[in-house]
Parts: structure tokens; sequence; C-alpha cells
């Protein structure tokens, strides 16, 4: 009844606009423009025949004209909470004139101007400015004024008028969402999501990132609710003549995008602590009030991180307050509104006791990301979205820098190795992979460069940045950049100038080297090096680079580099300025970071000579994995590198370790090495007990598990890897002890997870008792330890049927073993409700859901053939935003490795290219990865086989 109602509403309100207002398309003549007045088609750079998007299916979305720019806004809204959720507004936007022009142009989107009240109004001398007509195209979410007159350069005016809007369901623009609170009742929540393009679709504006201006926010609510914005509340009035209704007013802001401005009317309760020099800045968490209890780790984080970061950038808070709240329903897991950061209630509650250590990591790490973001982005603001990396990048990377300062003894800066570097290398070794700075002609695209290569290969360069610099200066030229652009709009050269002058002036940068130079190689082109070491004599080794692909044409030859290869130009050979850095085991040395030799970028690959210890002695380059490419060395090396695992790992620093995994799997996963000397390097493991290392390690096993999940040699491969685990097993064991380290504790997680999956009998009659006696006594049995859920619960599922499956249902920590279950019909079941918002299960959580099933073996094929079957569907209940679509076919496709699988996929394509929306990417780096699992079965399948078969470890029939 809502949304009909709703629709009728609106049908009114036109049809009485179109009688009210001179006609939308004004009878009246336009005068004559001037030939010194752009018309409306050259400001818009709009051709006779539009030509088609450049990503099929997205509106067409068009730059703003450089004409007017914004100086404030002053926005009122008044949001109902009932019924039809209509939202009343006002804008009014005092503007600079740069050029002479007859139109006034705005974003606006899903609005409903009022137009016969608007108006243009000279400051000076307050003269009106007659609208002769006033247009709104839907596809370009343009609203355009055309006046009668010129507005003069260099003169200010105001754009003030009225629209109706909506609270939407979709998380985005000006949007609403609901929980049930402990009495039953049903409480709505208005909140924001604008990032990337969607203020527009909350009032009329300049929605751009470049177009900074400070807002003045007034905020209609009834009583009982509390309203926050950016800034803190100034006066809160009674609103004459309906009673239990008030206006509060916003302190005016700084300037800022419009994409950062947020409010939110809620009747949430709060938690608060005063952090800074006398107590300066409030920091408020808000949040439905049965979950206050859960706000600790959240507050304290926010604390510690806004102080650290205050001191880490040298630069002030520039804000007297921090909010935080959380809305029942989010996009993106949190969104960095300067002043007003939105989380999802999973990434900033936490409960002692019932929440897993991972989660405890997640929402430190997430608020130190979205804290960094306050001064990498919010105060120095990119330009264009094509440098979304350098926000997203140094929020990923300062992040973990306060991460590791909020708790100095989880070692986050060595996690960050494997869970960012070497996670994001594997998708960056595809062709179809992108640079992390993305042309973006169109805003509608935006969404679908908020991926991983933005964010972590961004960060990963960063951190390279800092290492090859130096922390110190590195620092300094960040304080210098934000200290110089505060509250401006910058790109990356111009953090490349403020770095460069800070390394120049300490000698860490020679003075012809720049950081433009080096930095252009790893973000204006795709992918990254492996440097090859081979040695030549005794005394010395030769050093080489090359574009590192996956599909490199000795495993996959059959990969088209172009349409018609006989008459296109060969590709320009990639090369990278590369910072080399190295130790041996004659004297080895894992604290010094500095380069010893910077291998150039050019057009012809070159080959450099270094001086190596004698060849009884291995060489490691890229220490700690302080850079972003792979190494390859001469077998000699490789074999030396193995005996000091199997001899003394200690003796290599823990990150090299990881290194030497992730590289050696991941050459020989290109071709480039022979999974033998893998498989004799990893036989160390028996002795290794940190985390770092296994992580790498679990990582890349995983591409070979999948590879064999649903081949006949995979029991063969199964005992192997567990013959891998065991002595680790026997080691740590199952009980958590009170002196575990973090890294201890997630490594005996991770470590029940594989022993459980792979059938250890154990660790599967153990989860099973623990899981049983929990059913037995749902309230008093406290036996299981959040960080066992995922092995114990997965477990339980895949041995039983729907009573165990319900049981995880009601148990909210249950929720991401929901897709283990074998039975095919109660995961139809779920997925079927992660696609129905009647079902429980928010709209925001359908992704996760899907992956779910997705990510688990029987479920992998169902889910396949539901997307496949329903992807209309799914995007129209998903919408565009940020990672859910990509993520949901990375899941689904990862384990693809036949021939049939790779025709379906790329049916799959053809049949949904209008509509893959943000998944077009992922989509047709599916299709590569597809290809190259295939090529890596028929080359790499029968010498795994033979290499178990001939350690003792099969699968034949004859061997029962």
């Amino acid at each position: 009844m809502a949304e009909r109602g709703c629709w009728l509403f609106f049908v009114i309100i036109a049809a009485l606009a179109f009688v009210l207002v001179p006609s939308i398309y004004s009878s009246k003549p336009a005068p004559s423009a001037s030939p010194s007045t752009p018309t409306l088609s050259t400001l818009l750079n709009l051709p006779t025949t539009k030509p088609k998007n450049t990503r099929q299916g997205f509106p067409g979305g068009i730059r703003l004209p450089k004409t007017i720019r914004p100086l404030r806004y002053e926005i009122r809204l008044r949001p109902y909470l009932s019924g039809d959720f209509k939202v009343e507004g006002e804008v009014k936007i005092d503007v600079m004139v740069q050029v002479p022009t007859q139109f006034v142009i705005l974003h606006m989107a899903d609005i409903i101007t009022l137009n016969h009240t608007a108006k243009v109004v000279m400051t000076e001398g307050n003269k009106g400015i007659g609208i002769v007509a006033q247009r709104h195209s839907v596809s370009d979410m343009l609203y355009v004024a055309e006046l009668e007159e010129e507005l003069l350069k260099g003169s200010n005016y105001t754009f003030s008028i009225s629209f109706l809007g909506t609270l939407g369901q979709s998380p985005r623009g000006f949007y609403r969402s609901f929980y049930t609170k402990e009495n039953g009742n049903i409480s709505w929540v208005a909140s924001t999501q604008f990032q990337a393009i969607d203020a527009r679709r909350a009032f009329p504006c300049f929605d751009e990132p470049e177009m900074k201006a400070t807002f003045k926010i007034f905020l209609a609510r009834k009583e009982g609710m509390t309203a926050l914005s950016n800034m803190p509340l100034l006066h809160t009035t009674a609103i004459d003549g309906e009673e239990g209704w008030f206006w509060d007013e916003f302190e005016e802001s700084v300037l800022m995008p419009v994409y950062l401005v947020a409010f939110a009317i809620s009747d949430f309760s709060k938690r608060e602590v005063s952090v800074g020099k006398d107590n300066s800045t409030l920091i408020r968490a808000w949040v439905r009030e049965a979950s206050l209890s859960k706000l600790d780790l959240g507050i304290e984080a926010s604390a510690v991180g806004l102080d650290f970061l205050r001191k880490y950038f040298e630069v002030p808070y520039p804000l007297p307050k921090l909010d935080m709240i959380c809305p029942p329903e989010m996009s993106p897991n949190a969104m960095e509104n300067w002043g007003l950061i939105t989380y999802r209630e999973a990434s900033l509650l936490y409960t002692p006791g019932k929440s897993s250590l991972r989660e405890r990591e997640w929402t430190t790490y997430l608020v130190g990301h979205e804290l960094a973001h306050m001064w990498f982005g919010n105060l120095v603001t990119f330009k264009w979205w094509n440098d979304l990396w350098l926000n997203e990048g140094f929020a990923t990377y300062v992040g973990t820098v306060a991460m590791d300062q909020i708790e100095p003894g989880w070692g986050a800066l060595d996690q960050f190795v494997v869970k960012k570097q070497q996670s994001v290398m594997a998708l960056d070794a595809l062709r179809s992979s992108h640079p992390v700075s993305v042309p973006v002609p169109d805003p509608a695209i935006m969404n679908e460069i908020f991926d991983t290569i933005t964010y972590n290969k961004g960060a990963s360069v960063i951190r390279m940045m800092s290492k090859f610099l130096t922390e110190r200066v590195f620092r300094s030229g960040l304080r210098n950049y934000l200290t110089t652009l505060m509250f401006k709009n910058a790109e990356q050269d111009d953090l490349w100038h403020y770095l460069t002058e800070a390394a120049h002036e300490a000698g860490t940068l020679s003075r012809n080297l720049t950081v433009k130079t080096i930095m252009d190689t790893w973000t204006l082109q795709m992918g990254f090096p492996v440097v090859t070491v081979t040695r030549i004599n005794n005394t010395t080794a030769t050093v080489t680079q090359e574009y590192f692909k996956l599909d490199d044409n000795t495993l996959c030859p059959t990969t088209p580099s172009s349409s018609n290869p006989s008459t296109s130009p060969p590709p320009p050979v990639k090369s990278w300025w590369v910072p080399l850095t190295y130790t041996s085991g004659e004297k080895p040395n894992f604290n010094d970071t500095r380069v010893k030799l910077w291998m150039a970028a050019g057009e012809e690959p070159q080959t450099y000579e270094v001086t190596v210890p004698d060849s009884s002695h291995w060489v490691i380059f890229n220490i700690l994995q302080s850079a972003y490419y792979r190494v390859n060395y001469d077998e000699a090396n490789w074999k030396l590198l193995a005996l000091q695992l199997r001899k003394n790992h200690h003796v290599i620093h823990a990150i090299n370790r990881a290194q030497i995994i992730d590289d050696a799997f991941n050459l020989a996963r290109a071709g480039r090495l022979s999974y033998e000397m893998v498989l004799d390097l990893i036989s160390y493991l028996a002795q290794e007990r940190e985390y770092v290392p296994w992580s790498a390690t679990f990582s890349n096993l995983q591409y070979i598990y999948s590879m064999f999940h649903r081949d006949p040699a995979y029991g063969a491969l199964k005992d192997y890897i567990l013959s891998l685990i065991q002595p680790l097993y026997e080691n740590i064991g199952t009980e958590e002890q009170p002196s575990d380290s973090l890294q201890t504790q997630q490594l005996r997680s991770d470590m029940l997870t594989w022993a459980c999956r792979l059938g250890h009998v154990h660790c599967r009659n153990m989860s099973l008792s623990l899981y049983r006696q929990w059913m037995a006594d749902p309230i008093g049995f406290k036996g299981i330890s959040p960080n066992f859920m995922e092995a114990v619960g997965c477990t339980a599922l895949e041995a039983g049927g729907e009573a165990e499956w319900s049981f995880a249902w009601k148990q909210p920590q249950m929720k991401d073993v929901l897709g283990c279950t074998q039975e095919l019909w109660m995961l139809m079941r779920y997925l079927e409700g992660g696609f129905n918002a009647s079902s429980g299960i928010r709209r925001q959580d359908a992704a996760i859901t899907f992956r779910r099933v997705a990510t688990q073996g029987t479920g992998a094929v169902l889910a396949w053939d539901y997307m496949r079957a329903n992807w209309e569907r799914i995007v129209d209940y998903i919408g565009t935003t940020f990672f859910a679509l990509p993520r949901m076919v990375e899941d689904v496709t990862r384990s693809f490795n036949t021939r049939q699988q790779l025709q379906e996929l790329q049916a799959f394509q053809k049949q949904y290219s209008s509509r893959l929306l943000t998944a077009t990417t992922a989509v047709q780096q599916a299709v590569e990865a597809t290809r190259i699992n295939v090529a890596w079965m028929n080359k790499n399948r029968m010498f795994i086989v033979d290499w178990l078969a001939g350690h003792g470890y099969t699968s034949n029939l004859d061997s029962l």
C-alpha cells in the first residue's frame, strides 16, 4: 500500500507542477545566445547523435560544465518515516560564475522539482534573473534551467528550488531501513549513502568531487528521534502548528565534496568519549539500544586511532566531533562521511566471548581505514574518480598502520603482505586487470572500480613507496601535501611532487630521479614484473625484469592477444622502475630495506649485474616483500633455499618465507617453475609454526584444492595436504591457551578449518561432539570457541540434516557456515531466501548469502545454475553498488576448469552483455581465469597425480 500511495502522490504532484509552472518546456522564445556564450549542447559536449555508453546497461553520466561552481549549500529536508516515505526538500546554492552562461546545470535523479519555486538571484543588488525553461534528463541525471540573460563572469548568484523525493529502499541516496525492537515493534531509520554519485538522489547538486562547498543542513524530525549530520547540532526549534515536529539546525561545514555529506534520523542510543588535547574531540557511536553493550571495541579503536593518526599526519583533525552510526541496511561495509561515518552493524559491533578474533581484527582495521579517510580523501580530495585509488589505497595501507598501533601485538603489518599484497597479485597477473589509476569517462560506471586492484594494489604500491623513500621521508612528504592542499582537490602528480621534494631534501632519492618517474610505471599500467636472478659465475648474478602473466604462452598459447594478430602491432613492452633489495645466506640481514639498485623502465628490457656471495650461499631478493614484484631464481638457488628451510627456516624472516612460498606457487602456475621444486620447498612445513608463512601456504593450496575438488585424484591430494597439516595439528593442538598470540589463534583456526574440511578424523569427531552438545543445551553450553565456529559448524552441517541447519540458522555466530550442508533443497531454499526481502535475510547480505553457497563444494554448481537463471532478478534486487556483483561472479567461477564451464561462462557473458553492470570486468576476468585453469589442468594434472602416487598418495581403485 505504501508503494502504491507514493506512486499516486508523485503522479498528482507532477500533474500540478505541469499546470502551475510555466511549462517545463516554456513556449516563451529563448533569447539568442551571443557568440561568446556557449550553447547547452556545447556545454554538455553532446553531439547531434548521442554515442552509446562505454558500458552497456549504465545510464549516461555527463560531466558538468565549468561555467559555475558552488560556494555554499543550504539544504532543508523533511523526511517522513511512515506512510509513503516522502521527502520535502529545499536547496539554496550560492554559486560563482567562472564562464558567462545562460544555463544552471545540476545533477539530479529520483526527484520531482517544483519548478514554480525555482529562482536565480544575483547577490549584488538582489537582482532576480528570469528562468525561460527548465528541463530534466532522466538518462543523464541532469536538471537544466535556461535563463533570460547571461550570468556574468566573476559574479555570485543564488539558485534555489523546492523539490519532492522519496526515502527509497535501495541503500543509496537518502534511503530508509528498519529494525525490529525487542518489544516487536518496527522502527524506521533514514540515512545516506552518497558515494559515488548518489547525492543527486537526495537534492539537486554539483555531484562531482572537485565541486567543493560548505553545507548548512536543516533536518526535520519527530519528537523522540535524533538527527545527525556532518557537523554538531546548533539549534532545535519547534515547527509552528505541528506538535511533535522539530527542525534541527547544524553548524556550517568545512569545505568538502558533496559525496561526503551525510545525515541520519533514528531512535538510536549512543556511547561517547572525548579525545585529543583538552578532550576537544567528541566521539559518539549510535546503535539500536539492544546493541549498546557491543560498542566497546569500536569506541576504543576510534579513540586510539584518531589520536594516532593526528600524530602520524601531523595535521589536526579539523572537525569538533566524530559520529558513527550503524543503519540497519548499508551497501558498503563502511563509508567515510566526514564527521558522520556509517558502518554496517557487523563491521562495528563486537561481543567478547561470542565474536571471533577475526571479527575483532576486522572491526579494528575498518575503524583505522575509515579514520585515515578523514585526512586522505576528506581533507584533500581527488579531482576526479580516476584517482580514487589515492583515497582507498592510502586508507587501506594507513588503516593497517593505525591497526598496528591500536593492537601492536597482532603483527598487522606482517599480515598485510599475505592478506593484501599477495592476494591482489593473483588478480593483477591477468591480462584483464587494470591500472590503479583508471580513466572514468562516465561517472555512472564509477562503482565498477571499487575493486581489489584499487584497494589492495593501491595500498601495496604505497607501502612499497614508504619503504624506498623511508618512513620518515614518506611521512614528511604526506604532511606537506596535506597542509598545503587542505580543503582542496589534488591529483596523484601533486602527491608525487611533495614526496619528491622531501626525498631530494633527505637524500633518499637521487636528484635526477623523481617519485613521478617511478610511480607512474606502477599506477598508470596494469600488472607487475617478475625479476629473474641468475648466477653467471661465483660472484656475479644477472637480474632482469619481465611482465608477469598467469597465461604465459608456454602454459596457455590459445589466449588471443588481439582479434587479428597478423596485422595488429605488438603491444608496448611493459617495464617498471623496480627497487632491488637483497640479502644472502652468508650474512642474512632482513632489517635493511634500503634500495641497493634501481632497475629502470624502458622500451627495451635491460640486464643488470649484481655482486653476490659464492654459489654455496643462497640469495633472497625483495626483502620483507617490500616491493610489488615476484622473484624467480636459477635452479641452484631454489635448491639452496629449500635446503635452508629444511635445515633452519628461522634464518629466513617469516615474511620472506611467505614470499618464497607465494612466488614459487605462482611461478609454477604460470609455467615458469616446476611443481616438483614447489613441493620440495614446502616440505619444510612440518617445522613451521608461524601464521604468515602458513597463510601464504593455505592461500596457494586453495587453488590446487579447487582444481582437484571434483577430480578422481582428489582423495590423494586430500591425504597429502593432511600430511602437511598433521605435525602442526599435533604441535599447537585444539585447545586455546591464555598465552596464545593473535596469530597463533588465527593459525589454529585456519588449521582446524582445513583439517575438518579434508576429513581429519579427530577434527571431525571433536566438531560433531561439540555441536551436538550445543544443540542439546543451547543456552548453557559454552564449549565452542568463537574462533572454531567455522570448522565446527561446517563439519556439523555437512554431516547432518535439517535439524542441524535449522539450529545454525538461529545462531547469529553461525551465519558463515549455512552453505555447508550437502542437502540440495536446503541450499536452494537458502539461496532463494538471500534474494527475498521477506526471508529475514537483509538485502545487504544477499551477496554474502550467495557466497556461502558458491564457495562450498556441493553448492558451487547449484549457485552457478541459480546465477545463470536469475541474473536479471539478482541485479534488480542488489543494484550496482560497490563489490556485490563482482564478488559473486568471482566466488562462483573460482573453481571453473573445464571446457564446458568455459563455454557456459562465455554464453552467460554474451547473454547478459548489456546487464552485467559492475560485474562487467569481473566476468571478463573470470573467462580469462577459466581459460587459464583449463590449460593448467591439461599441463599439470598428470604430473601432480604421478608425483602424489610416487610419494604414497593415490586414489586409484586398485589401491583400495
